[in-house]
């Protein structure tokens, strides 16, 4: 029986055109759109400028980066490499040029610390004070004082925007289609009758909910393979993330179901239950870090967003992946993923009742 009523809730399901729009199609069209406005390059550069300022090198070497229209220059006199590089692992800044002290009459080495992590934006803030460096060279070749200067990146490996965002548009996939898809399912089958002729059979409703619930369970596999394969060849590294990726993405998709469950046992009518699920769903998916890091809301906000279930998922998708992180890493988040389904699951229990229907 059970296998059964598996069979049926997957094939209605599947001929269900909306809930396969909200599974597939909705977050492909955002990894289309994403990958082809993801050119990375930052509106302002942030870059600290270690020189002697006293020097007439050094002023001509700030008043000339000054001019740059992006880079927004912070003299910090006295930094070496390394302590240049803590300030810029700290996010204190995207650059840091530092320029080693010298005779006046010698010349000056300069390195330049790339903070910048998409690979577009990192070449244009190289070159653009590549460029500035050779100018002031050439304005002080009344003095055999030149500059050279030498780039390094601060971090080994670097992530695009795209790569960043492709596990926010798996998530944000993932819980439309749970949350939208479920709880428009619900309430058709109120709607229609379904559940009334089910109550009036000996089966009895968790064996219903089970296959329901296993049903789509079965569409987010496929869900989180399609769209992992996509974003894949797209550019993205979501194989990294190896077998952990792909079960944190369904681990969190529980809590998304259970929201969809209390959503239609508390909202009556198909239009309705689906606005509601769009009212729940549309904060999270632009909140959570779908598409930007968290850390650039306000700090009230980060507090908030910080205790819904996507931003956990996500951070977790990202700590396997882009941060190659070990599952154990990921406890936090996983911890509070953890109750979000239980807790959701009680509610979901006793907000939506066979005899309602």
């Amino acid at each position: 029986m059970t296998r059964i009523l598996f069979s049926s809730s997957l094939k209605m399901l599947t001929r269900d055109k909306q809930a396969l729009f909200w599974a597939l199609i909705f977050p492909l069209i955002f990894l289309g759109v994403f990958k082809l406005f993801s050119g990375d390059a930052a509106g302002t550069t942030r870059l600290i400028v270690s020189v002697d300022t006293t020097s007439e090198r050094g002023r001509s070497l700030v008043d000339a980066l000054s001019q740059v229209g992006f880079l927004e220059v912070e003299v910090r006199p006295g930094l070496d490499e390394d302590s240049a590089r803590v300030l810029l692992l700290d996010d204190e800044a995207d650059a840091a040029l530092v320029v080693d002290p010298a005779a006046p009459n010698t010349p000056a080495n300069a390195v330049l610390l790339i903070g910048v992590s998409d690979p577009i934006g990192r070449q244009v803030t190289s070159a653009a004070i590549a460029s500035v460096v050779d100018r002031v060279n050439l304005v002080l070749t009344k003095v055999p004082v030149p500059i050279s200067m030498t780039t390094r990146p601060v971090e080994s490996k670097t992530t695009s925007f795209f790569q960043f965002v492709a596990p926010g548009i798996l998530g944000m996939g993932l819980m439309s289609f749970a949350t939208i898809g479920l709880a428009g399912s619900l309430s058709r089958y109120r709607e229609e009758g379904v559940l009334r002729r089910i109550r009036a059979t000996p089966l009895a409703p968790w064996r219903f909910f089970s296959s329901v619930l296993a049903a789509h369970l079965v569409i987010t596999g496929v869900q989180v393979v399609f769209l992992t394969l996509i974003a894949q060849m797209l550019g993205a590294d979501l194989f990294s993330g190896g077998i952990w990726a792909p079960l944190i993405a369904i681990f969190g998709t529980i809590s998304f179901l259970n929201i969809a469950v209390i959503l239609a046992g508390r909202v009556t009518g198909r239009g309705a239950v689906e606005g509601a699920a769009n009212a729940v769903t549309l904060p999270m998916m632009f909140l959570s870090g779908s598409f930007f890091p968290v850390s650039s809301l306000p700090e009230v906000m980060q507090t908030v967003v910080k205790v819904l279930p996507l931003t956990h998922m996500l951070d977790a998708l990202r700590g396997v992946t882009i941060e190659s992180e070990s599952i154990t890493e990921q406890w936090p988040s996983l911890l509070v993923l953890l109750a979000w389904a239980l807790v959701s699951f009680a509610v979901a229990r006793v907000s939506f009742r066979f005899e309602d229907a």
